[in-house]
């Protein structure tokens, strides 16, 4: 917009001093920054069983546990584990393997698993077990959110089941559960470019 009686000098000298300023905000202004995002969506099913009992005299403890269930490469996998402690003589032995399963079958109230799993003493278990859910299914999630201003936003939620069930087959347990759950996670890294 041209103001009454401006004469051509003073808009060139308007425009130039418009241009400077301008120039010297682009020169001031904090650097260009940019943004790395990343995000995972993920799913797990998973099978599990323990037992843990005290001797009568009070001395040794012992406890076994096998699991079987999808891995984070999309494969499945049983593991068993197995250890007694005495306090009494402060003795104690523990095993532990895991392995590929030849066998998944994963229908929300009921699950079969088998694998031929090699243990850390040298020696291996074939285990066979069935999961089967009694009782409800219990249902919950969760969403939560990091946030540093200006450097890094985390954003992460899950959904998911879990039903307690009894275990037939090579071994049996006290306790266990059957769940299923999906999740995200986004990362979003701010840097300075």
């Amino acid at each position: 917009m041209r103001a009454p009686n401006s004469s051509p000098r003073t808009r060139v000298a308007t425009i130039a001093g418009l241009l400077a300023a301008l120039g010297s905000a682009i020169l001031v202004a904090p650097p260009a920054s940019a943004a790395a995002v990343l995000q995972v969506h993920y799913s797990s099913e998973f099978a599990q069983g323990y037992t843990s009992a005290l001797s009568a005299d009070g001395c040794t403890y012992s406890s076994t546990a096998a699991g079987a269930g999808t891995m984070y490469d999309g494969g499945t996998a049983m593991f068993y584990s197995s250890s007694t402690y005495n306090k009494c003589t402060g003795e104690g032995y523990s095993t532990y393997g895991e392995a590929p399963t030849e066998l998944f079958d994963f229908a929300r109230s009921s699950v079969h698993a088998t694998a031929t799993v090699p243990l850390s003493d040298g020696t291996e278990i074939y285990l066979d077990l069935t999961w089967q859910g009694t009782g409800t299914v219990e249902r919950g999630g969760s969403i939560s959110r990091d946030i540093l201003p200006g450097q890094f936003v985390q954003r992460n939620s899950i959904r998911g089941t879990t039903q307690q069930a009894v275990v037939t087959g090579t071994l049996s347990f006290e306790n266990a559960f059957i769940s299923a759950s999906t999740g995200s996670s986004m990362q979003v890294i701010i840097s300075n470019v």
